[in-house]
């Protein structure tokens, strides 16, 4: 087999969905041949634990690791706050002093992201691992886009390394980084960054054709997309389940101020109040990280405020179930410009298994091409009117059966071949 590096912060037992694009790939890459290396902290700082992920990695797979110091423990030490609002990298989107301090803090001194304390460590350590294993490939996959950096330090020690970047998110253009209050300094260095691993990785890698439109503006020359998908592996015990006494509406995910389908609840509050049989088996599942403000908006509308269930953080295996007994799933895309590029793994997974589904998302965004094309799904833009998703929604609840094909292409398997094809050819 051949041996390919793989960097990545996030690796099981982290759960979450930073997690599924490259333990998906790692799972099915020795069966074309490929040897996963994974090198991943010993130590990371994450709250999102999936314990049933490991058994997903195959024998074939090795993980090395080596300790990591982030801020966040000295933060926590001094000001002894949660870890809950960490795992997206922001301290919280709500107007105080103390949160835009700490988010400026994060913005401006630690670039491009708290992971940076980790790259001089990693180069020295992987430096003396790929000479001593002959290793001719590597990947980084951000964020955190300090992996990035740890390859770009390899590239420049070993330039006959053949690197790939994979880019889950976008860097400089990411429109979260608004949040961080970035100086002018902080901006052109996330710039300079990016634009050094851009210049020199072998291959870049994305999610969406947008986004691969992106990297080419910012001058990246070879761009490659690989989306994300569903593992057939997760379904295999899978029985969709309509339950006719109620009718759920389920999102299982994270729901913050850029992902707030707030016409959504308004319609479902307005049939509720002119629905009584709908009412009745209306219920409202959301797990996953959930900005508390937006939960005191949902507790604002009288006839829904009953409806909703709060599940916590489920793993993935939990919201494959929980797929199973969800008559109307959501899905949230960004609502910015990143938005636009956003093809999240959940989108397939609900498209594999089989049933009705609204996306919410910006206009013309990749995701609401996807759907057009294969006429699965409904798209809503956040601004749509209010009647118009309320007959969506009636419709849903009166026909919930679901019957379409679907193109086996975004499976995580076929995806994996085109990855070691494209590992073969680079």
């Amino acid at each position: 087999m051949k041996k390919v590096l793989i960097i990545s912060y996030y690796w099981p037992p982290s759960g979450g969905s930073g997690v599924q694009r490259w333990l998906k790939f790692a799972k099915y890459l020795p069966k074309f041949n490929w040897k996963p290396i994974i090198y991943t902290p010993e130590n990371p700082y994450f709250d999102l634990m999936d314990n049933s992920l490991i058994a997903e990695i195959p024998n074939e797979v090795e993980v090395i690791k080596t300790k990591i110091w982030e801020p966040y423990y000295l933060k926590d030490k001094i000001f002894g706050t949660s870890k809950n609002s960490q795992t997206s990298g922001l301290i919280n989107n709500t107007f105080t002093f103390k949160n835009y301090f700490f988010n400026w803090i994060r913005g401006n001194f630690f670039v491009p992201d708290p992971k940076i304390f980790w790259v001089k460590k990693s180069i020295k350590f992987l430096l003396k691992y790929i000479n001593k294993n002959n290793i001719e490939y590597i990947v980084s996959t951000g964020p955190p886009h300090s992996m990035h950096l740890i390859a770009l330090g390899l590239k420049k020690k070993n330039k006959n390394l053949k690197w790939i970047a994979d880019f889950r998110d976008p860097w400089s253009k990411l429109d979260l980084l608004d949040n961080f209050h970035l100086s002018y300094f902080a901006k052109n260095k996330n710039k300079l960054l990016e634009k050094n691993v851009l210049f020199k990785a072998n291959l870049i890698l994305t999610v969406s054709e947008k986004w691969k439109d992106d990297f080419k503006k910012l001058g990246a020359n070879n761009v490659k997309v690989i989306t994300n998908g569903y593992d057939d592996s997760d379904f295999t015990n899978y029985i969709s389940k309509i339950p006719k006494e109620k009718f759920v509406i389920g999102h299982y995910g994270l729901i913050n101020h850029l992902r707030n389908p707030k016409n959504f609840w308004k319609a479902l509050d307005e049939i509720c109040l002119e629905n009584k049989d709908f009412s009745k088996k209306l219920e409202i599942h959301l797990s996953g990280n959930i900005d508390k403000n937006i939960i005191k908006e949902i507790n604002n509308y009288s006839a829904i405020n009953s409806k909703v269930k709060i599940l916590g953080y489920l793993s993935h295996k939990e919201v494959i179930d929980a797929y199973s007994i969800t008559s109307l799933l959501l899905v949230l895309l960004f609502n910015s410009k990143s938005g636009l590029g956003n093809h999240p793994a959940k989108l397939f997974e609900c498209i594999a298994c089989k049933k009705q589904f609204f996306v919410f998302g910006p206009e013309n965004s990749d995701t609401q091409k996807l759907l057009n094309k294969t006429k699965i799904g409904e798209y809503f833009l956040y601004s749509d009117n209010i009647e118009n998703i309320k007959e969506k929604i009636i419709k849903a609840y009166n026909n919930q059966s679901v019957n379409y094909k679907f193109s086996n292409d975004f499976s995580r398997e076929k995806l994996t071949l085109n990855l070691a094809d494209t590992l073969n050819k680079i």
